[in-house]
């Protein structure tokens, strides 16, 4: 996403001006998320945070992207000071736990690197959300790919998880190798299954699963037959289980050309997600 933008620290008292304007603009707000990839970089970041906690002392919960390996470098009294300061949560992108899932879509990081992040960032106080990213395996890893995410989650341990679908993207590396049979794209019976092998694996306790993003539905013609499956992790996994597998039945009993939001973005039908 940031690959035409020069990274730069930008200064505390610029920040700070801004979250003034975001007062004057937005009025109270019961929720803050910082956007930007690597909040953790900053040095200043428990000033920062404490400064939006004075700004907007209505705000419920402050929530941010973090990048595993900033955590991982980040001492952990820095990480503490964070959450003293009133950051309550992290967001982290998982994708997968496969490293070769990981390289080929150039991550930039290893399995044991969100394992120990997540880890740390539990141990600092943090709430903890992972990305996952359904069909990120394609057809020939989406087995690997859904054993390895569970796996890693087991380690890292985590409060949220939140499911989202691979929707490859004209002009996007993945688009080419999609188009030259490099990469394919794992279909929705099959993606069903990498779903249910993923939530059968997972062995956390006091987790929230979320399928929480339109990329996960699937459709037969106009009509929505699977919106994703959420639920609190294990006293909800039977019935998670039950939701996919049912899915699962009537694809295999209908027969019906299904579309997924990958078919849609290609049809035009959707435009970006």
């Amino acid at each position: 996403m940031y690959k035409d933008q020069k990274f730069e620290v930008k200064p505390l008292a610029e920040i700070r001006a801004d979250i003034r304007e975001a007062r004057q603009i937005y009025g109270a707000a019961e929720t803050v998320f910082l956007g930007d990839s690597d909040n953790l970089v900053h040095d200043r970041l428990p000033e920062i945070v404490a400064f939006i906690r004075e700004v907007f002392p209505e705000t419920r919960r402050i929530t941010s992207y973090a990048r595993a390996k900033t955590v991982v470098r980040r001492r952990i009294e820095f990480l503490e000071r964070v959450r003293s300061a009133g950051l309550d949560r992290l967001h982290f992108g998982l994708e997968s736990g496969d490293a070769v899932v990981l390289e080929r879509m150039c991550k930039g990081t290893e399995p044991e690197d969100m394992i120990q992040a997540g880890q740390k960032a539990r141990a600092a106080g943090f709430q903890v959300s992972f990305y996952v990213l359904c069909g990120a395996g394609g057809t020939d890893r989406w087995r690997q790919h859904a054993e390895a995410s569970a796996r890693v989650l087991n380690a890292a341990g985590s409060d949220y998880i939140r499911l989202r679908t691979l929707t490859v993207q004209y002009g996007t590396p993945l688009d080419q190798d999609l188009m030259t049979g490099v990469f394919e794209l794992t279909p929705p019976l099959e993606r069903l299954r990498e779903v249910r092998t993923f939530i059968d694996r997972l062995m956390l306790s006091a987790c929230f699963l979320a399928s929480d993003h339109l990329s996960n539905y699937l459709w037969e013609g106009d009509r929505i037959i699977y919106r994703g499956v959420a639920g609190e992790l294990p006293d909800e996994k039977p019935r998670l289980l039950r939701e996919v597998d049912r899915a699962i039945a009537s694809i295999q009993a209908s027969g019906g050309d299904i579309r997924d939001s990958n078919r849609l973005y290609r049809e035009g039908i959707i435009h970006s997600l």
